[in-house]
């Protein structure tokens, strides 16, 4: 982003400013990623473990406030260094991608199922994408070809090329990336590159922001897709289904849904295959189907739709932790599908099965119950639809 706001500015100008392009390269790179400063605090620093991590990671500073705010104080500092680029358009220029880079973060942290919070403080509800995997090697291949050709020196052509490359590579490496996904991707990156090199420079911008788009649609198209087929499957128990596509594949989708009656919550495992003409059932799930239990699911098989494993629990339980234990509750402002399991010594480990057992989105609730956690932002739970706790 950078760089291309770099190369619109120069154009833009009517002299030649030496530096606006490194300028440009800096405010956008701190721009995209100011939001992630959460890092610092979140966890260890709040005394809160894995619920301060939950809770404070892409919490105040992924919001739509933080964002803007930030944004201004980036591109003031910038001008306070720079002087120089104090003159219009080269001002303006800078605000404009200091603000595109920080609202572009909560953007792009939106498209997968982890989810962002961005209209606080007016709504503290999370929001989630279920469209695009963590890294998806598509949105490189759209990008990377018009980076390199942009770059002024051959370092910079030379850094782009092996990240391309590098993309590649893993697509053909990762187990998650079938053999027939990662010939398509390396055939689209040689088409791709061939067409942006015939372009002129401002026609290899809009080709690229073009293609960033079509591959966003795409990818959130198909999960809409999968998650109809998979609501139809399941009924009116279904409460919530957590879509997560292939990488390179918007075709071959991991779902995880959460269902509830009068007793019971459960969280059941399935493989959604759009083009099963195309490609087994069986070969998408060996990439990206997950478990949440040993129980296999007994909901029948379709064309489509390959189930895996099932878990289930009381309702009143969860309901329980969340009314009488203010630990629990805190990690219920992050968990979409909480999954727990109650020791004999009284420990209670919790869990979000969209992370597995034992990751990041893991807490352990001792028997013996601690002080109410401090620092516990007002995000209103996922599952507040199924709680029924009083807040």
């Amino acid at each position: 982003m950078g760089a291309a706001a770099a190369h619109l500015l120069e154009r833009r100008a009517s002299r030649q400013v030496p530096g606006l392009r490194g300028a440009a390269l800096t405010v956008g790179i701190v721009a995209a990623e100011f939001p992630d400063i959460d890092v610092f605090y979140s966890g260890p620093v709040l005394g809160m473990g894995n619920t301060g991590y939950l809770l404070h990671h892409r919490g105040h500073t992924h919001t739509v406030v933080f964002a803007l705010l930030a944004a201004v104080v980036i591109w003031l500092v910038t001008l306070a260094v720079r002087r120089e680029l104090r003159a219009a358009p080269f001002a303006r220029g800078l605000l404009g991608l200091s603000v595109a880079g920080t609202l572009s973060h909560i953007a792009l942290d939106y498209t997968n199922n982890y989810g962002v919070h961005p209209w606080w403080p007016m709504d503290n509800r999370w929001f989630y994408g279920d469209a695009i995997f963590i890294v998806e090697p598509w949105l490189w291949i759209v990008s990377l070809p018009t980076l390199a050709l942009l770059a002024q020196r051959v370092a910079g052509r030379v850094i782009w090329s092996i990240l391309l490359v590098a993309i590649l590579a893993a697509c053909w490496r990762v187990g998650l990336v079938s053999r027939g996904a990662a010939l398509v991707a390396t055939a689209g990156a040689v088409l791709w590159s061939g067409l942006v090199w015939r372009l002129t420079d401002a026609r290899r911008l809009m080709l690229a922001f073009g293609g960033w788009v079509a591959v966003e649609f795409s990818f959130f198209a198909t999960s809409a897709w999968a998650r109809g087929l998979v609501q139809q499957a399941v009924g009116a128990s279904v409460v919530d289904v957590v879509m997560t596509p292939a990488p390179g594949d918007p075709f071959c989708l991991r779902a995880l849904v959460g269902t509830r009656d009068d007793t019971t919550w459960g969280v059941t495992t399935a493989t959604v295959t759009l083009l099963p003409r195309l490609q087994s059932n069986e070969g998408c799930a060996r990439r990206i189907g997950g478990s949440v239990s040993n129980t296999p699911s007994t909901r029948q098989a379709t064309a489509s739709i390959v189930w895996g494993s099932t878990w289930e629990a009381p309702l009143r339980d969860l309901q329980q932790m969340a009314r009488d234990r203010c630990d629990a509750l805190a990690a219920l402002r992050f968990m979409r599908l909480p999954q727990w399991r109650a020791e004999a010594s009284g420990v209670v480990d919790l869990w979000d099965a969209r992370f597995g057992e034992g990751g990041f989105a893991s807490v352990v609730l001792p028997a013996q119950r601690p002080p109410c956690p401090r620092w516990v932002p007002s995000w209103e739970p996922p599952r507040n639809d199924v709680l029924n706790a009083s807040r």
